[in-house]
Parts: structure tokens; C-alpha cells; sequence
């Protein structure tokens, strides 16, 4: 099975299903089961700690980019009535943008892929 990590503080955001997008440099295989985990201490040096199997559904392009002024915007053609920062896990805007401000230096942009998917009932933990 593909195994892909993600930030612990996304755990459970995952799990109870408000986490189901995820923004990557590369999007992940469509209809193949991928089990995200998370470290249990340091990368590479400590346990991988299992959180959910999911199964990516679609991807699109998704353009993040970062004002003069650090405002943050997201470009991409994903349709849903929940606004981004949710289907993320964030709890705000303002937390994604804090997220991605780190990433993208003023002025500039960068193309990534928006994956959304769904959690494997026949997987869970």
C-alpha cells in the first residue's frame, strides 16, 4: 500500500472527515487506497504512527500565491460549498494562510495539485 504523511495536527481532522482535500506538490494516484500516517516523534527516527486509509477521487491545479501586503490567494476549479480552509482541516482562514505564507515568499506564486478524497470504510482503524 502507498503510504503518504501528513502533519499530525491533522489527525483527527482526517478521521472525522473535515479533512478531505489535500494540496501537494504532485498529485496522488485516483482510485488507488493510501494509508497517511504521521511520526511519532521525529522524522525518519521514531514510529510511523497510522491515521486513516483514503482514496484520492479527483485533482485539480490549484495556484497559491502571496501579495506585496502577505494577503494569500488560492486559485483552483474545485466546486464545493465549504470554503477551502475547511476541507483542509484548518480551523480559520487565517490559519491556512499562516500555513502557506511560510511556503510561498511575497510577491509570488506556486502551482501545486488539489486532491480531494475520501476515507476507505473497509480500512479504518
Amino acid at each position: 500500500m502507498i503510504k503518504r504523511p501528513i502533519d499530525p495536527r491533522f489527525a483527527d481532522a482526517v478521521r472525522t472527515g473535515r479533512k478531505f482535500t489535500t494540496i501537494r506538490a504532485k498529485p496522488w494516484p485516483v482510485g488507488v487506497p493510501i494509508m497517511l500516517y504521521h511520526w511519532a516523534g521525529k522524522p525518519y527516527r521514531s514510529k510511523q504512527v497510522d491515521v486513516a486509509v483514503v482514496i484520492v477521487k479527483g485533482f485539480w491545479s490549484i495556484r497559491i500565491a502571496q501579495s506585496a501586503t502577505g494577503e494569500m490567494a488560492y486559485d483552483h476549479g474545485m466546486q464545493n460549498p465549504k470554503p477551502i480552509h475547511e476541507t483542509e482541516g484548518f480551523e480559520s482562514q487565517a490559519e491556512m494562510d499562516a500555513w502557506f505564507r511560510k511556503l510561498v515568499k511575497p510577491c509570488s506564486s506556486i502551482g501545486s495539485a488539489l486532491m480531494r478524497f475520501n476515507t476507505a470504510p473497509a480500512f479504518q482503524l
